[in-house]
């Protein structure tokens, strides 16, 4: 059986930025490694190693035909198993409690975190309905609601009560896009953003360190530690940087370097340039993502490719954005680049389907030109 070719400039771009990112990863944890009591490269060999992992399932699933994954049974029972995972974390005992956030399972050789599963089960579980069944979308109120919005305030509520606000955010906002290119109208999804906005403002309330991180943010409270240490190590870096290990911030000025605000450490190293250089990589990547989206062979491909390009710019946004000062801090990984896991893990297979939809378009393009 032929198979068509994968888009080779998103593929090249996405292994330049995830080199990149090791390369940070090193830089930003050398220090903190050895003052665990281990090697200082021991955090960049765990992160070689996730994204070694990701690299596979993402080889792998770019070799089955997407189109698989527009199947109703399996579609469910993919969120399904995610909010099985989501609730599972909350039970103490079960779910791994880190600085009073639930948020881990241990799966014996780390820990996994479902909410990161969560983005890629609920986009495609939206996409396969919204492909089988577009009639949902703006037929009946009843329908629409038990359909779309369950699923999405089911799950971003239960991450939220983690608490994982950020992460509920990222989940929510991928789901809805796939309204959103499903053609969603404004008059029908409205009454739920609303009600969604006044679900985060509750729960700012409820929760008085968000409400304080948001003061502080509108300069009404006292000030905010990693901030000042990652405007400064942006601000130090100038333009052409300190060079590559010569940044200060690594030597546990900024908590979380390596992972959250490791936008500052590339600021601080590679200084504007550096910052450039890997947001006009992500800008590629989205590009060349949203081109595959519009040569996809069906509403399910441009659905899913679409989505998953707008959540990422979205998490790129908010991580840059709170690194500097854009916006109120959060936690949010910078995607490839910042360390982690499950995030890596994650990433590289929802980016699996979308290549296998850029060599089924090439095939079909080249199916084409022999006609």
């Amino acid at each position: 059986m032929k198979k068509g070719k994968v888009d080779r400039p998103f593929v090249i771009a996405l292994l330049i930025l995830v080199g990149f990112g090791l390369l940070m990863v090193f830089s930003a944890s050398m220090y903190s490694s050895t003052v665990d009591g281990s090697k200082g490269y021991s955090l960049f060999l765990k992160q070689f190693g996730f994204v070694a992992l990701g690299l596979l399932v993402m080889g792998f699933m770019s070799n089955i035909d997407y189109r698989k994954y527009n199947n109703k049974k399996i579609s469910m029972i993919l969120l399904g198993v995610t909010v099985f995972l989501l609730l599972l974390v909350l039970i103490p005992g079960i779910g791994v409690k880190v600085n009073d956030a639930r948020r881990w399972l241990n799966v014996g050789i780390g820990q996994f975190q479902p909410s990161e599963l969560a983005k890629v089960t609920g986009i495609l579980y939206l996409s396969s309905l919204l492909t089988r069944e577009p009639e949902v979308l703006n037929g009946s109120t009843w329908e629409f609601t038990k359909q779309c919005m369950v699923p999405i305030f089911l799950i971003c509520g239960i991450t939220a009560i983690e608490p994982s606000l950020s992460a509920a955010m990222a989940i929510g906002f991928g789901m809805v896009a796939v309204l959103y290119f499903a053609g969603v109208r404004f008059k029908r999804f409205a009454p739920y953003a609303a009600l969604g906005a006044a679900g985060v403002i509750g729960l700012m309330i409820l929760e008085p360190w968000r409400l304080e991180r948001f003061n502080v943010f509108l300069g009404r409270g006292s000030y905010d530690y990693q901030i000042t240490q990652s405007l400064l190590a942006i601000g130090t870096g100038g333009i052409f940087g300190q060079g590559l290990g010569n940044g200060k911030q690594k030597f546990l000025f900024l908590p979380e370097l390596q992972n959250d605000f490791i936008f500052a450490n590339i600021g601080e190293e590679f200084g504007l340039i550096g910052c450039v250089f890997v947001l006009g990589l992500f800008a590629f990547i989205i590009w060349r993502g949203f081109k595959i989206a519009n040569t996809s062979p069906d509403r399910f491909g441009y659905l899913y490719t679409s989505s998953v390009m707008l959540l990422l710019g979205f998490q790129v946004f908010v991580n840059v954005g709170v690194a500097t000062s854009v916006i109120p801090v959060t936690g949010m990984a910078l995607p490839f680049v910042s360390a982690g896991g499950t995030s890596m893990v994650v990433l590289f297979a929802m980016l699996g389907p979308i290549l296998n939809i850029s060599r089924q378009a090439d095939l079909r393009k080249r199916k084409g030109r022999r006609k």
